[in-house]
């Protein structure tokens, strides 16, 4: 995304894609390189040049293409300076929620499986009377602590005005490894039911799959947590740290 000022008037030129309800806003906030640098800019949803296709994501959502071909739009602020820092910070708070969203639709997705495990019957028993099938349940809720811990601790360094990038990275990280854990096990606990269109499960697990995706996935996350580990002191966990 490229943008041009043309006596004293700014237009835009590029693609954003995919943009979540892009098709329905009134108003976008669009970043776009300036001099190799990142800036804002406001555009109208009826701006001339302005093009967006709409359609419906994998977990029901919706999201839509928007090309922009020599599209007016004003600065966002003062118009200068680079807001790559900017950028980044709202999409680590984004990320942040995203992952409280993952606990909710994690908790449920458990919640559904054990309720199903202690219903359903085979062989003339409940499910949850098979030790192999209760452990996988027990597993899934550690994975769910886990990255719940994870989330509010998250939440807690934004509230404080602390470290939110890594933080967030930290927090995607746990929660993507979690909803993938937790959305197959839910599956395959529950059987044949489990893909079934008509199924929550199966819902809950599309969603968790979107939210990984939003704005930079767990491996990503990963990636960028590795790329600083040797800023860490590294610690003996039996006495000093290395030097």
């Amino acid at each position: 995304m490229s943008a041009v000022e043309d006596g004293g008037s700014w237009r835009l030129t590029g693609v954003k894609e995919p943009v979540l309800a892009g098709a329905r806003a009134d108003v976008l906030v669009v970043s776009a390189l300036v001099d190799g640098q990142t800036r804002l800019f406001v555009v109208r949803g009826d701006a001339d040049g302005l093009t967006r296709t709409a359609y419906r994501t994998h977990d029901g959502g919706r999201a839509a293409k928007v090309a922009f071909a020599d599209t007016p739009a004003e600065p966002l602020g003062d118009g200068t300076g680079d807001r790559t820092a900017d950028v980044e910070r709202a999409q680590a708070l984004a990320r942040i929620a995203y992952a409280n969203e993952a606990i909710g639709a994690m908790s449920t997705a458990l919640a559904t499986t054990t309720e199903y495990l202690k219903t359903r019957k085979q062989f003339g028993v409940t499910l949850n009377k098979f030790q192999a099938l209760t452990f996988r349940a027990a597993d899934m809720y550690v994975s769910l602590e886990l990255a719940r811990s994870t989330a509010l601790w998250a939440a807690m360094v934004a509230a404080a005005g602390g470290d939110v990038v890594t933080a967030a990275d930290r927090a995607r990280l746990q929660t993507s490894r979690a909803a993938r854990h937790i959305g197959k096990d839910a599956i395959q606990l529950h059987g044949g039911i489990g893909v079934t269109a008509e199924y929550s499960v199966g819902h809950y697990t599309s969603r968790l799959t979107a939210i990984d995706h939003l704005l930079g996935d767990g491996e990503w996350a990963l990636s960028r947590l590795a790329a600083v580990v040797a800023d860490h002191q590294t610690v003996d966990p039996l006495g000093a740290p290395y030097t």
